[in-house]
């Protein structure tokens, strides 16, 4: 029985991988304004919002 090849994707040298979610087109177009209200690009206020959700719900 064959494997199922996996993917092989380039590596970043910054340890980041992609990743895919859904949200409501209303939530994604408030991510955009608020990261250019903070002078940021959306995948990075996203990213920052998940790291401090996820470090209060680790409290």
């Amino acid at each position: 029985m064959a494997k199922a090849s996996k993917k092989k994707t380039k590596e970043r040298r910054d340890g980041r991988r992609a990743a895919l979610f859904y949200m409501k087109p209303d939530i994604i177009e408030a991510v955009k304004v608020a990261a250019a209200a903070s002078d940021q690009k959306a995948w990075q206020w996203v990213e920052q919002a998940v790291i401090k959700a996820l470090k209060v719900k680790k409290s």
